[in-house]
């Protein structure tokens, strides 16, 4: 434990740099002085230390112009000097110390990676390095922000970038060069370059995109049409994101109602594990995919800090996203976020509820479209339908009037036939009386005896002729009769007045088969009075 002498108005500052408060003592001390820079308190330290410290300094005064120091070579004495012209450690660095100020009396921009980062006493503690291509260190140091900048750096930083500094990120920082005796060579950061931080994540994205349109497929996932219909979804989310909660609360209801199947795998979307988890889950999908295949990949992560989506920037990942089979949708950051994942994806979205609002509007579209094309089926079925019965009419009346034209075509044909069957009938009565009439007058003048029994025979032979003629007129009469019935009988509606029926198809065709009717799922029989729609059986 060191004590301190610090006037009230330095508390503060003494406080914010590390400094404990002794409410025994009322005092100020470092509680552990080999773990701080003692140059940052010197002003503070009591008359004992501020003694040893003078006399450090004047040992080190006196040794001076005896003493060349330089960056590039230290001239050491010769074997043959004395243990008197020799300096201490401390005085040794305390040159060096005193050539680096001398050397470095502004602040510069360093441009580095920060290896790692962690906190005491307020004051911000970093580990420094510059990696060459092949991941080699080529160099390192420590740098500290202490905590009276610590507060006003590190809120700017976030707010630009919207992240919390933290490993792995390059930086650009102003830093003064500080070196101590005892804790060595290291940096005071003064200032950050934010802007710095996230031009360096701009160019990274710039490379990554050179590369895949120098690959020739930068734009190949957006050139897989977009499925019609979205029947089987999957989804890669980190496990506890507050946007797959939100997804998921519009995505089980479409499971619910078994419109659309979503299948989710699980993947980190930050830190060092982020790039082999996601291929992972990709390899996964993938596996799915060729036996059960989807319709498209869902890629969602929620809101979150610009810089933790840095991770997602990676040239692996994205050459694996824009060659997918099927159409990629992101939902990754905000609006304001941007990774090289959503630039190669089918379609990008600021959140993931957006994405599946995006689904659910395509598989509402879809369903809408299907009404529409029910209710055009329905309306041309419609629309048919009554053109066969408008056609079916027209058949009708063509039938009424063929029948009617040909019933009073043939009643014009008989009418001259029986004229004619009866003037000829009548022509072969009167020539056959005429015939009797010359018979009998022969007779009589040819034969005076026996004239009754001449006369019996003549009136015989009138009957049977008689007869006979009424015979001939009542058969030709009859046959006159039946010729007229049969061609009077020949309509279709005198057959069907007769008790016989009529069988058609549908569309209005004669069936004249048994057999043609068997192979008919359904046909018509008409009666006089109207038509049956009959099914034969199956035998």
């Amino acid at each position: 434990m060191l004590y301190l002498d610090v006037p009230y108005p330095d508390k503060d500052l003494a406080k914010q740099q590390g400094a404990g408060w002794d409410p025994l003592k009322r005092k100020w001390y470092l509680p552990d002085p080999d773990q701080v820079d003692l140059s940052l308190f010197s002003q503070w330290l009591d008359s004992s230390n501020q003694s040893d410290l003078s006399g450090q300094n004047a040992i080190v005064d006196s040794q001076t112009a005896s003493l060349d120091l330089s960056f590039d070579s230290v001239t050491l004495s010769s074997e043959e000097e004395t243990e008197a012209n020799s300096v201490s450690l401390s005085q040794l660095l305390n040159q060096v110390q005193t050539k680096l100020k001398g050397a470095f009396p502004k602040a510069l921009w360093v441009r580095a990676e920060i290896a790692n980062i962690n906190e005491r006493r307020g004051h911000i503690y970093l580990e420094l390095s510059e990696n060459n291509d092949q991941g080699q260190t080529l160099a390192s140091c420590r740098a500290m922000i202490w905590a009276s900048n610590a507060s006003r750096l590190l809120s700017r930083f976030e707010q630009v970038t919207g992240s919390a500094l933290q490993d792995g990120q390059k930086v650009l920082i102003q830093v003064g060069i500080n070196f101590h005796e005892k804790f060595g060579f290291s940096l005071v950061v003064e200032d950050l370059d934010p802007k710095f931080t996230l031009g360096e994540i701009e160019a990274n994205l710039i490379a990554i995109r050179k590369e895949l349109i120098k690959q020739g497929i930068y734009q190949s996932n957006k050139q897989i049409p977009f499925p019609a219909d979205l029947f089987r979804i999957a989804v890669i989310s980190p496990p506890n994101a507050a946007g797959l909660g939100d997804f998921r609360a519009e995505a089980d209801a479409l499971e619910y109602y078994n419109l659309c199947e979503f299948v989710y795998f699980h993947s980190s979307f930050q830190g060092e594990a982020a790039v082999s988890e996601m291929l992972s889950a990709l390899d996964a999908f993938s596996g799915i995919h060729q036996k059960n295949p989807f319709d498209a990949l869902v890629i969602i992560r929620g809101g979150g800090a610009k810089l933790d989506l840095n991770p997602l920037n990676q040239l692996e990942l994205a050459k694996a996203i824009t060659t997918q089979p099927l159409p990629v949708l992101t939902g990754i950051g905000h609006e304001r976020d941007n990774t090289i994942l959503d630039e190669v994806a089918c379609l990008r979205f600021d959140t993931p509820s957006k994405v599946v609002a995006g689904i659910w509007h395509r598989i509402e579209n879809s369903a809408k479209q299907a009404t529409q094309n029910w209710q055009q089926i329905e309306r041309l079925s419609q629309q048919q339908l009554q053109t066969t019965q408008a056609q079916l009419q027209q058949l009708k009346q063509q039938i009424d009037y063929s029948q009617n034209r040909n019933l009073t075509h043939w009643k014009t044909q008989l009418e001259p036939l029986y004229t004619q069957i009866k003037h000829t009938s009548q022509q072969w009565v009167s020539s056959e009386r005429a015939s009797l009439d010359y018979q009998l007058r022969h007779i009589i003048s040819q034969a005076q005896q026996p004239i009754s029994r001449s006369k019996q025979q003549i009136e015989s032979n009138q009957q049977l002729i008689e007869q006979n003629a009424k015979r001939a007129i009542s058969f030709f009469r009859q046959q006159l009769k039946q010729t007229m019935g049969f061609i009077l009988s020949s309509g279709p509606q005198s057959q069907l007045k007769r008790g016989f029926a009529m069988a058609k198809t549908q569309q209005g065709a004669p069936i004249s088969s048994a057999a043609q009717a068997q192979s008919l799922s359904q046909f018509r029989v008409e009666f006089q009075d109207g038509s049956v729609q009959v099914q034969p059986l199956k035998s």
